[in-house]
């Protein structure tokens, strides 16, 4: 081989070789970009409490960590458990109200056509089928009432620090209103 041949094959090997390491440095800083002046931009997760109330008790302080499910904090449960009591005594009414109509219904079908007519045997069953709504009825009221009441102990959902904690006890926490923000 002359020199020139090979001259020419190095010159085609270090051009093929420096453009391959032109673009792998042009990807290698497009995929993980460095500067001395550069800024960091955290994920930030917003608390809103699904209650409104107000706060009674905080437990965390501002640059602390928390972990997740750790108690941020509790908005005042009096007006939750009253609700949750409410909807216990509807719903002992109601079972009341259809253990009766059951009852009713019962005995009315244990009598005899002359007795009882059809549309009096009708009432009495369509009145069995309306005090079933209302149990159902009161029923999802008292799991409302019970979600609502768990609501007012606010949990991390993820672990990170919180960062611009103005959240104090006696605030009023609104519904779907950032009260803390651990990033």
């Amino acid at each position: 081989m002359s020199i020139k041949t090979i001259k020419y094959f190095s010159t085609i090997i270090v051009a093929v070789v420096a453009v391959l390491a032109g673009w792998w440095l042009w990807n290698f800083y497009m995929q993980s970009p460095w500067t001395r002046d550069g800024k960091i931009r955290a994920e930030q997760v917003s608390i809103t409490p699904q209650v409104s109330g107000r706060i009674v008790e905080l437990n965390i302080k501002d640059n602390q960590l928390v972990n997740a499910g750790d108690l941020l904090l509790t908005i005042d449960k009096t007006p939750f458990q009253i609700a949750e009591l409410n909807a216990q005594a509807q719903l002992a009414k109601a079972q009341s109200g259809l253990a009766k109509a059951n009852n009713e219904a019962n005995r009315r079908r244990h009598l005899s056509q002359n007795f009882i007519s059809a549309e009096e045997l009708d009432t009495a069953n369509l009145n069995v089928k309306a005090m079933q709504a209302s149990v159902d009825a009161a029923q999802a009221t008292l799991k409302q009432a019970q979600w609502q009441l768990a609501q007012t102990e606010i949990r991390a959902p993820v672990s990170g620090w919180v960062t611009n904690l103005t959240t104090r006890i006696g605030d009023y926490a609104d519904t779907g209103k950032t009260a803390v923000c651990p990033c």
